[in-house]
């Protein structure tokens, strides 16, 4: 099954996670596209509210750690695999520009990257 169609993935603490990060992210999507960088999250984004992986814990830490390590981190759409993720885009800008107005962040998660979702056929 695709995994940003797998509802049973969707956990209270995902929602509540992936409803913070799109707090902070959302304006700076909405700043960025005032200065003509088009939205381009996908469908089924981990920055958008309601989607499959904006409601995974999983996925959520991985969104966190990515944006505090400075990881960059790729869309989930199939047939946008390897793309950076514009969500994790804004949210890096919103993470630069608190690093100029606060001073340099070296902040650093004490968990791993989870391991990629296999496809149908059992691939990563």
């Amino acid at each position: 099954m695709n995994p940003t169609k797998d509802h049973t993935r969707v956990t209270p603490e995902g929602r509540a996670l992936g409803e913070q990060i799109v707090q902070i992210t959302e304006p700076w999507i909405a700043h960025l596209e005032a200065d003509g960088e088009p939205d381009t999250r996908c469908k089924s984004c981990a920055f958008r509210l309601n989607t499959v992986p904006n409601g995974c814990i999983q996925t959520q830490m991985d969104v966190l750690k990515a944006v505090l390590e400075k990881v960059p981190f790729g869309c989930h759409q199939h047939d946008r695999k390897g793309d950076i993720c514009h969500g994790w885009f804004a949210a890096r800008v919103a993470m630069r520009h608190a690093e100029k107005t606060k001073g340099p962040s070296d902040l650093k998660c004490n968990w791993e990257f989870s391991p990629p979702d296999e496809d149908e056929r059992g691939e990563a």
